[in-house]
């Protein structure tokens, strides 16, 4: 199934893509690149996925974070709540997408895991001076690709 993407924000630009990577230390995987390049965030449609085996197993993207000035789904804005000071994700997920219920789509940008989709549940995470570890993220797809082509109207 194809999936479209609405209301993506302005383009951006491969400089500003690389900037931002270089400023907040991470190196996206170049599918994920590539759709910032081509949709800098959006919602999709259909935008339904299944998950794992945690205590739900399906969600959807409500959102795809996007690369812009503004205040809404800003990835910097994500990025910076929940890597920042006090990390809420484990090192290597960075956050992607939003679900309507608070949870987060991460992708892994480095180590064994890199470039596979996950699904981070806010419900689930650590508590306040807990190391946050994969407790309540879920593997979805082992690439962004793979993660697009998942979804559907469930």
């Amino acid at each position: 199934m194809s999936v479209k993407i609405n209301d993506s924000k302005p383009q951006l630009s491969k400089k500003k893509l690389s900037a931002v990577e270089k400023r907040l230390k991470i190196d996206l995987p170049e599918d994920y690149r590539q759709f910032m390049l081509t949709h800098n965030g959006g919602w999709p449609e259909p935008s339904e996925f299944k998950y794992g085996d945690g205590p739900y197993t399906d969600s959807c993207v409500d959102w795809f974070l996007s690369i812009y000035d503004g205040e809404y789904s800003n990835f910097e804005e994500y990025f910076e709540q929940f890597k920042g000071d006090e990390p809420r994700m484990p090192t290597e997920l960075v956050p992607i997408a939003l679900d309507p219920g608070g949870n987060l789509v991460c992708i892994s940008t480095h180590g064994p895991n890199r470039g596979k989709v996950f699904f981070w549940d806010h419900e689930e995470e650590a508590s306040d001076g807990q190391v946050p570890d994969y407790r309540n993220v879920y593997t979805v797809a082992n690439s962004f690709t793979e993660f697009l082509s998942m979804l559907t109207t469930l």
